[in-house]
């Protein structure tokens, strides 16, 4: 029995090691697959109150939006926070989670929140929203699962939908890729989302913020999680 907690490290190391293979070869298909797969998962629901939800809502709230995209937004913690501050704005989530869709959905039916549409989507792949759409198009630790192989697509997606900023909360770090460098104990990807964005044609501005142990008590988002705005200059126009 002494050797059982021995034997499961080793076999989790072993399944950690295999998701970090699968990613690295597949691409951001499998973390696709791994989250279409997945059922609706409550604890997201009951994050609503978790502290960098507001310090994401502050940086969003900053550019006095009227319309605003979350992608990934699985349930809809981070919109729910938006609409209680904002009930007149049409706030829109996109996920490619059809049970996490479904039951955000329920979740502001029951409270009566009526300006949040969910609708199952990919961030790749937003073709259903015409041209600059959005005030502010935004994203909550989605681009950690956006390898390599997607990240030039969603980026392209977020510039061609926000007028006025994008906003990410991911893991940030200068000396990282800007198209991404992996992190093999995590499975995640992090990149120098400055150098990624401050170039493109309409960015006028490109600033971080980092998390504190307070904000998000965890060893890698109290050390590499940051809020990234990226101000456009057709919110000018």
């Amino acid at each position: 029995m002494a050797d059982a907690p021995l034997h499961r490290r080793a076999i989790n190391k072993a399944k950690d090691i295999q998701h970090h293979l699968a990613v690295r070869v597949v691409g951001t298909k499998y973390s696709e697959k791994e989250w279409e797969s997945r059922g609706e998962e409550g604890y997201y629901w009951d994050s609503r109150q978790a502290p960098h939800r507001d310090l994401l809502a502050k940086a969003i709230l900053s550019f006095s939006p009227s319309s605003i995209l979350e992608i990934g937004c699985n349930t809809g913690p981070n919109l729910f926070r938006l609409a209680e501050k904002l009930p007149e704005a049409k706030l829109v989530g996109v996920d490619i989670s059809a049970a996490a869709i479904a039951r955000g959905r329920s979740n502001f039916h029951e409270l009566g929140m009526k300006n949040v549409e969910l609708l199952e989507a990919k961030a790749d792949d937003l073709s259903a929203f015409e041209d600059k759409s959005f005030d502010v198009v935004f994203a909550d630790a989605v681009l950690i699962y956006i390898g390599k192989d997607k990240v030039e697509a969603v980026v392209r997606e977020m510039m061609r939908l926000a007028k006025k900023a994008i906003i990410l909360l991911e893991y940030y770090d200068p000396s990282a890729s800007p198209e991404g460098t992996f992190i093999f104990e995590k499975g995640y990807w992090k990149r120098d989302y400055v150098g990624l964005f401050q170039n493109r044609h309409g960015v006028e501005e490109v600033k971080s913020t980092r998390l504190s142990k307070e904000i998000w008590d965890d060893e890698y988002w109290s050390r590499l999680g940051a809020i990234i705005e990226v101000r456009l200059a057709y919110g000018d126009e």
